[in-house]
């Protein structure tokens, strides 16, 4: 056959050889595309395993441990990559019919990373031990008044004093510690333990290494897919946590491509930004407010003067100048995104400056001429519109204050900010309640409970109602709100409606969350997130590389 065609060719003139030629690489060509189309038609791009990721975040490890870790970002990231949550091991649960009884059913043949048998013994060591008040676990409120038992190896029972309408996400948000690391340790000396920096855990992630400096400084946290893992393993065979001093370190390396995530970046240094990448904005169920110390000052117990702060505030002059419009205005004590949110009970003033001079004339308020901030004289004393806040040492928060201060100054209100770090503030005046305002954050979780923040029971240290806010009728909805089945809608709005009108706290913002990561990173979801920690929840699902399979 070739040898006809090679007869026919050359019984071709020139030219007409060379259209043949044309003709020839023209249906090649053609073929080559239609095979190349066929091939994508009948496949599918899927996730394949490879590459890495290394994640740079400002701050130390200290304990990657469950049990001891202080809630830093650096601590935080590296738990949600290593220990498993109980929901995500829990085949069975369910609740007596009094509620106070609850039946857990752990996964069978669940190991840690070592090798070892992870049961309902670790369960409930992890509990156990972060009641134990020489432990000083930030999880231990969670836990109180709450027994835990074993029934066998994969269940266990939980008995509590009350039923609550939060206790199965608590339950399920749990991170396990393993017992047969911790479990012949005092608790006196849990914090010594090697393990806080070398973890074994059960998580999708395994520990691979330690990278430190001469001075004891760690740079970067090793992690490689564990084998062991309960849940698909991860796509992505090599993970890290690269660790920087400050921000400005941890944006450089970004842009040097030493890093291929970064979080928590504040709004102008997102612009900053000059590899390419996509820039994931998630609001978190979380705000900033000024809460106001009854305690402290005298003016403070005047509701009308608190009436008078909220009122003036102008939180979209804060979201746009402050924050660039990543930020959501903050109203009351449920974040807008949470179930039971009323945004009826927050119904702001056409002209809040004149309304709010018109809450403290009415309250006997005097403008003072000479300096014009406002006074009251109760029998021999004067008191003066006149205070100290505190707030943490962060530009954007002390920039937000600025604003504040500008607007009280209109309505005769002169307030000292006084910036302290996060870590002073809640080790000191914080925890012993000493203070006249502070700016201060409120982290909630995936359900709309609040019992912590504003019950009178929680006024004072572990307790977080930085406000010293006393009303017994928020206290009978606070506490039915947690005994009910499920939370009641309607309560949650009156709530709502009775800490606007009592004004403990002046809300300000949530600020997003913004989280740089590359274009090419793929399986990131920004679904169901709480906390910054959460962005890596999936991240055994994230992957880099694709590769082709034929459809099904």
């Amino acid at each position: 056959m070739l040898y006809l065609l090679s007869k026919s060719l050359s019984a071709l003139t020139q030219k007409e050889r060379f259209f043949f030629r044309i003709a020839l690489i023209t249906s090649l060509v053609a073929g080559f595309f239609v095979l190349v189309n066929a091939y994508y038609a009948a496949t599918v791009e899927v996730p394949a395993e490879g590459g890495s990721f290394t994640e740079g975040i400002v701050g130390q490890p200290a304990f990657i441990n469950p049990l001891l870790s202080s809630g830093n970002d650096a601590d935080a990231s590296a738990i949600e990559l290593l220990y498993p949550r109980l929901g995500n091991l829990i085949q069975t649960y369910e609740a007596g019919p009094d509620r106070k009884t609850v039946s857990v059913k752990i996964k069978k043949n669940l190991a840690w990373d070592d090798g070892t048998p992870l049961t309902a013994d670790d369960v409930v060591f992890t509990i156990e031990t972060a009641q134990d008040i020489l432990v000083r676990s930030l999880t231990a409120g969670a836990w109180q008044g709450v027994l835990v038992e074993k029934t066998n190896d994969d269940e266990l029972r939980f008995t509590l004093r009350e039923p609550s309408a939060f206790f199965e996400s608590t339950v399920r948000a749990l991170k396990i510690a393993p017992r047969h690391i911790f479990g012949a340790i005092p608790s006196s000396n849990l914090r010594l333990s090697a393990y806080n920096l070398e973890p074994v855990g059960a998580g999708p992630w395994k520990f691979a290494g330690l990278e430190t400096e001469k001075n004891g400084y760690i740079t970067e946290l090793n992690l490689v897919p564990n084998p062991n893992y309960a849940g698909p393993h991860p796509f992505i065979r090599n993970f890290s946590l690269r660790f920087y001093q400050n921000e400005e370190s941890a944006l450089a390396g970004f842009n040097a491509k030493e890093i291929d995530g970064l979080g928590g970046i504040g709004p102008d240094e997102a612009r900053s930004l000059a590899v390419e990448h996509h820039l994931a904005s998630i609001s978190l169920p979380r705000y900033y407010a000024i809460f106001f110390n009854r305690a402290t000052h005298p003016a403070l117990k005047d509701k009308g003067v608190r009436q008078a702060l909220a009122l003036v505030i102008d939180r979209k002059k804060i979201t746009d100048d402050v924050f660039h419009g990543e930020a959501s205005t903050a109203m009351g004590p449920i974040p807008a995104q949470t179930e039971g949110y009323d945004a009826t009970a927050f119904q702001t003033a056409e002209n809040p400056v004149e309304s709010a001079r018109q809450l403290l004339d009415a309250a006997g308020w005097l403008v003072n001429p000479e300096d014009g901030v406002r006074y009251k004289t109760v029998g021999r004393d004067r008191t003066r519109l006149e205070f100290t806040v505190l707030v943490p040492d962060l530009p954007l928060l002390i920039q937000t204050m600025e604003i504040v201060k500008a607007e009280w100054a209109a309505i005769g209100v002169r307030v000292t900010i006084s910036p302290m770090t996060s870590e002073d503030m809640q080790k000191g005046p914080i925890k012993t309640r000493n203070y006249e305002m502070a700016v201060f954050g409120n982290v909630l979780k995936e359900n709309p409970d609040v019992f912590a923040f504003w019950h009178s029971s929680q006024k004072f240290h572990p307790g977080l109602n930085l406000s010293m806010y006393e009303n017994k009728e928020a206290d009978v909805i606070l506490t039915d709100i947690q005994k009910a089945e499920k939370p009641d809608i309607a309560e949650l709005k009156k709530l709502q409606r009775l800490i606007h009108d009592d004004a403990p706290a002046a809300f300000l913002i949530n600020p997003n969350y913004l989280y740089a990561i590359p274009a090419n990173l793929h399986g990131f979801n920004t679904e169901g997130l709480i906390a910054p920690s959460d962005r890596l929840k999936d991240a055994g699902a994230w992957y880099v590389r694709t590769k082709r399979q034929f459809k099904e």
